[in-house]
């Protein structure tokens, strides 16, 4: 079987895609394309480039905070993903996206003019990292003359920049709401950025021939690095538990 696949931003809750295509290899899915925005940027530019799910779980479990936290001194931003970029870099052979062995597109926000773009050409890991800066958290990324913030402030689940393409799409959200008590400012202000990214994702529902919701990563943080192993676990297994009913919309 032959699909695209399209991945939703999410934070360490990406290793739930990894879990996925996990199961998807055991299967002997072919991905003949791939979109993502944010962490799903990240898991896309794996898959992308030709590794295998081992390699990307092993990936996400080697990051430090230092790597993903660094200061960022006398910037707009409390912190730089300047680090995170350097180690994809000696990760992944790869400078543009001409050099992919499947097309990516990145979803990526303008922070001047507000626009999203699905990028496809041009510097791939630099488009990765523009995906993933969630600000004011992090800094924003400029690229030539343009600067770039978090695909999923625009569109976190981005089906749409695979709708030109013959086979079936599988779409991959990993940000279901989490059951909580919002009686805290954390709380109220986690909650409320959940819900402005997934009404942008609401579409996708639609225009994707198979959506799945990894509904086991409810309870983590965007950024608990304790829980990697947890959110694989849980990607991997709820879509061994439906895939019946979903593969059948993918044929």
């Amino acid at each position: 079987m032959k699909i695209t696949l399209s991945l939703s931003g999410g934070g360490l809750r990406g290793a739930a895609h990894v879990g996925a295509i996990k199961f998807l290899e055991e299967q002997g899915i072919e991905v003949t394309a791939v979109s993502g925005s944010s962490a799903g940027a990240i898991v896309g530019l794996f898959l992308a480039a030709g590794l295998k799910s081992d390699d990307m779980l092993a990936f996400l479990k080697s990051l430090e905070k230092k790597e993903l936290f660094a200061w960022a001194s006398g910037a707009v931003g409390v912190f730089k993903m300047e680090r995170l970029e350097n180690k994809l870099r000696e990760t992944l052979s790869i400078d543009d996206y001409s050099d992919l062995k499947i097309p990516l597109y990145t979803c990526v926000t303008n922070i001047d003019t507000g626009e999203f773009s699905y990028i496809n050409r041009g510097d791939a890991i630099a488009y990765t990292i523009a995906s993933s800066t969630i600000t004011p958290l992090f800094e924003a990324k400029k690229i030539g003359e343009n600067s770039y913030i978090d695909g999923g402030f625009s569109d976190n689940l981005p089906v749409k920049a695979l709708k030109d393409y013959y086979e079936k799409s599988l779409a991959i959200n990993i940000n279901p709401l989490r059951g909580e008590n919002l009686s805290t400012f954390k709380s109220l202000a986690i909650r409320s950025i959940l819900i402005m990214i997934r009404s942008n994702s609401v579409g996708a529902k639609t225009l994707a021939d198979a959506y799945f919701e990894v509904k086991g990563v409810a309870n983590m943080h965007l950024f608990d690095f304790d829980e990697i192993e947890m959110a694989y676990e849980a990607g991997y297994n709820e879509l061994k538990e439906q895939w019946e009913e979903l593969s059948k919309k993918l044929v």
